[in-house]
Formats: structure tokens, C-alpha cells, sequence
């Protein structure tokens, strides 16, 4: 059996608005949606360029996403921006802090405390600078690896998080009476 940390599994971190335009223009550039713009253009093109029969129209379809991916990162990349400097939300910028608990992910901030369940969780993606852990298409926390002062540090936060999440995954899928013991647990306010 795997030993478990002496403490819990935590990560601090600092989000700017800087920061966060950068993430946010990771997630958009990596995501389905450009993928999506690219796929269209191309297929416009050749759908133009097979009906219209000309070969200018096909050559298009090739070469148009080589320059939409450039243009829209400039046009994305201004409009977060923008917004970054107009704020997002209370709590999106400044210290930010993750713990890893039985019930769920605590994210914390000076404006809010959340507690994200397990099952709320859709999807893990880590990147060489970051850990985004998805709740929807469009809603992500991004846990900087600059976070972990060490590479043990962040093995244990992700080994505890992994664990976790497969536990709760288990015990959902199994139908144990823990799942009530959860869900009750998480309509009483959480201890910070």
C-alpha cells in the first residue's frame, strides 16, 4: 500500500492579470473551438473551390488557416487584454490556494471560498507550465507548476488529487452509502 503525506495537499500561487490572459490564451489556441475554425475554413474553401471548380479556391482552404490561426490569436489576445485590465471577477487576480480534500477541491482566495466536488471535475489536462483542471468546456482552475517549490512537492499534490478524484469516481459508480455521506457533507459549510 502507497504511503500517504503527512499534511494535506496544497498549492499556493499568485494570478496576475497577465497570467491570466495567458492561460485563458492557452486554453482558447489548444482547444476545441480554434480547432473547430479551422476545420470550417478549410471546408468552406473547398466546398467553394469544388463547386466553383477553380483550383485558386482548394489552394485556399490549404493556406487560409495557416493565417487565421495568427490573426485570431491577435484578435483574442487583445480582447483578454482588455478584459484583464477591466478586472474579471472579485478573486481572479492575487494569492490563490488549492487544497486537496476528501469532499473535493478547495480553492480559496481573499474574495471566495470553493469547494469543487469530485464529480464536477470533466477533465485534467497538464501542460509543461501548468495543471488545468476542467468543470465544464469553458470553466478551468490553472494550478501554475510554479506552485510546488519542488518536483516531489508537485508529485504529491497530483498523487493525492489523482487518488482522490478515482476514489470519488469508485464510490460513485458503486453506489455505497459513502456518496450520501459525501453529498450531505457538502451541503454543510465548509471548515476553513
Amino acid at each position: 500500500m502507497s504511503e500517504q503525506p503527512s499534511g494535506p495537499a496544497v498549492a499556493e500561487f499568485e494570478i496576475t492579470p497577465e497570467d491570466w490572459e495567458e492561460v485563458n490564451a492557452v486554453h482558447l489556441f489548444d482547444g476545441p473551438l480554434h480547432e473547430e475554425l479551422v476545420r470550417n475554413t478549410r471546408a468552406v474553401s473547398f466546398l467553394l473551390g469544388w463547386t466553383v471548380g477553380s483550383v485558386l479556391f482548394i489552394a485556399a482552404g490549404l493556406v487560409i488557416p495557416v493565417f487565421v490561426r495568427p490573426l485570431q490569436e491577435h484578435a483574442q489576445r487583445s480582447a483578454l487584454k482588455k478584459l484583464g485590465r477591466q478586472g474579471v471577477s472579485n478573486g481572479t487576480f492575487g494569492r490563490h490556494r488549492v487544497e486537496v480534500r476528501e469532499e473535493g477541491l478547495l480553492h480559496q482566495t481573499d474574495a471566495f471560498d470553493v469547494l469543487v466536488r469530485w464529480h464536477a471535475i470533466d477533465e485534467v489536462k497538464e501542460r509543461s507550465d501548468h495543471i488545468f483542471i476542467y468543470t465544464g468546456p469553458n470553466a478551468f482552475l490553472p494550478i501554475p507548476v510554479t506552485a510546488f517549490p519542488d518536483s516531489a512537492s508537485l508529485r504529491t499534490f497530483a498523487d493525492a488529487f489523482f487518488a482522490r478524484m478515482a476514489r470519488a469516481r469508485e464510490v460513485r459508480l458503486s453506489g455505497s452509502v459513502e456518496v450520501d455521506r459525501l453529498e450531505l457533507a457538502g451541503r454543510s459549510e465548509v471548515p476553513v
